[in-house]
């Protein structure tokens, strides 16, 4: 190959690189700097980085008295020499879930309740998290001993029922704690009920036949 196609290849190969995206930057540390160039540690890793150029997400705006300005994550901050800085604003904390609605049109998943394995059916109509007495004891939760005695409305009338504080709620990387819920006498519903007492701390946003649960 002849030193102009290889020329060229290297060129085609760098704009390769810096054409593809960004991966997001967890540390960084300014080691070094001379005229037009940066030495940084990134992730772990040593670059030596021009003025006005981009390495490991990184990008060298320019110098200053006794720090860089640099863009990373899309923000541009000043960094002093010898600093570990821990990026932590590239994290993004929210959590979703998608479900699909089944042939009934109804919003099924699996997820946990005090840590054991559940399924839920969604219901937006439903106060709280509710489940039969038959679940409950299942699910080891002792509601006749904790729970505050109360009634509720269900397809066969007025029913006995116990407002019980559940320790853990879970579907998918999506959890909350001291969830209220209803056990409900009998053996109905035959579905633990995710309700609004959990619903209401996510952003539901509901196109065509799925659901997507977030975190707030």
């Amino acid at each position: 190959m002849g030193n102009s196609m290889q020329a060229k290849l290297k060129l085609f190969l760098l704009a390769l690189f810096f054409s593809f995206p960004v991966m997001a930057v967890d540390s960084v540390q300014v080691v070094g700097l001379f005229p037009g160039k940066v030495v940084l540690v990134i992730d772990g890793q040593q670059f030596i980085i021009k003025q006005g150029e981009t390495a490991g997400g990184v990008r060298f705006i320019r110098p200053m008295a006794n720090d860089v300005i640099l863009e990373i994550n899309g923000q541009r901050s000043n960094y002093k020499m010898g600093m570990a800085v821990s990026l932590d604003f590239k994290k993004s904390s929210v959590k979703t879930k998608t479900l699909y609605a089944d042939k009934r049109g109804m919003f099924q998943t699996t997820g946990s309740i005090n840590g054991y394995p559940i399924r839920f059916l969604v219901d937006t109509g439903a106060t709280t998290v509710a489940m039969s007495a038959v679940q409950a004891k299942k699910l080891n939760i002792n509601y006749r001993l904790n729970g505050k005695v109360t009634s509720t409305q269900t397809a066969s009338g007025i029913a006995k029922a116990y407002l019980v504080k559940l320790k853990s709620v879970k579907v998918g990387d999506i959890a909350q704690s001291n969830v209220l819920a209803a056990v409900i006498d009998g053996a109905y519903p035959t579905d633990v009920l995710l309700g609004m007492s959990f619903l209401n701390q996510l952003k539901v946003e509901k196109t065509g036949n799925a659901m997507v649960l977030k975190s707030r």
